[in-house]
């Protein structure tokens, strides 16, 4: 009745099939199956799912084994499925389609990497870091940035802050980047304001080196890396630096290395100074870092009692000072 139909208003509205499939409600691929006759169709009450259905031209299960023995086989596992596939098909082991052994690979999750120190407990995965502070000195975190310089060049800022006031506890800007002078900027900070019980950084060349990690050794600070290519593995540092660069003052490019010095020792004086951080109650880190904090806070009740007590109306209740900064850190959720 329905392919009648949609005849007709082939027909008599000089309509396209498309259009009058749509008009009619029924699917195009359906009307040309029934009206062209195509009679071995045999609708069931439950059909059986593509994926579940035995092909008869599918690899048997001993021919699965024989794909499975040569993508495991130790002579394969420095070589891609494809290039296991035609060094198995030369040898004689395999019958099958380059894709029917990619497609055998990939159901028991043999594609990628199948080597034995991937897998096999030969070399360590790398774990997410996790690290807590609850007091300033608990846990640095450090990193190196560029900065432009005149004529398309850049200098390299390194800078490491205490990660629960955020106070920034070393900087420097070079020319380029050395394990050297990143230890020299650690013992130098370590002098000013001890060492921390945990450092943690990224995985350039300088935040592993040799050198570094024989000064870390000598005053016992324990050392954290972050996940190739996580840049929330160090956010703290990720977001110092967007500060850095989002200021309004800071220069489309710097016109020499002192004025990027000078431009940066400004800012992370007035950042650690002036800034009041939300994450620390607004409280500024320098006010966190060195324990004055409190004594802030203290004051900001008294204000705050003494607007209250002379202007009640404008307080539905009490008004508090902000709490000085709870335990954070590196991935603890």
């Amino acid at each position: 009745m329905i392919c009648q139909l949609i005849h007709d208003l082939k027909q008599q509205a000089d309509m396209t099939v498309t259009r009058a499939c749509a008009l009619a409600g029924m699917p195009r691929p359906t009307f040309y199956r029934i009206s062209r006759g195509y009679q071995h169709y045999q609708p069931v009450d439950e059909p059986v799912p593509h994926r579940q259905r035995r092909q008869p031209a599918a690899l048997t299960d001993a021919e699965k084994e024989q794909v499975v023995d040569a993508l495991c086989d130790p002579a394969m596992e420095d070589r891609s499925v494809v290039q296991a596939y035609w060094s198995t098909l030369d040898e004689g082991k395999i019958a099958c389609s380059q894709r029917s052994f990619y497609r055998v690979a990939n159901e028991l999750e043999l594609v990628g990497d199948r080597r034995r120190g991937r897998h096999c407990g030969t070399s360590a995965a790398r774990v997410k870091p996790a690290a807590a502070a609850g007091a300033p000195g608990d846990l640095w975190t450090w990193d190196i940035t560029l900065l432009p310089g005149p004529r398309r060049s850049f200098f390299r800022l390194y800078l490491a802050i205490d990660v629960y006031s955020r106070y920034p506890v070393a900087w420097r800007v070079e020319p380029d980047e050395t394990a050297t002078k990143a230890t020299e900027m650690f013992l130098d900070a370590f002098d000013r304001h001890g060492a921390p019980a945990l450092l943690h950084a990224d995985n350039g060349a300088a935040m592993r080196s040799n050198e570094l990690a024989a000064a870390l050794e000598a005053v016992a600070v324990q050392r954290s890396f972050s996940r190739p290519r996580v840049s929330n593995d160090n956010p703290f540092s990720e977001s110092l630096f967007k500060t850095i660069k989002y200021d309004l003052d800071h220069p489309a490019r710097f016109d020499s290395i002192e004025h990027a010095r000078r431009w940066t020792s400004e800012f992370l004086h007035r950042y650690a100074t002036e800034h009041h951080h939300s994450a620390l109650g607004y409280y500024t880190p320098c006010q966190v870092f060195t324990g004055t904090a409190e004594h802030v806070r203290a004051t900001r009740q008294q204000t705050l009692d003494r607007a209250a007590t002379l202007h009640p109306v404008r307080y539905s209740q009490p008004p508090k000072a902000p709490a000085l900064p709870t335990t954070t850190g590196i991935n603890l959720s």
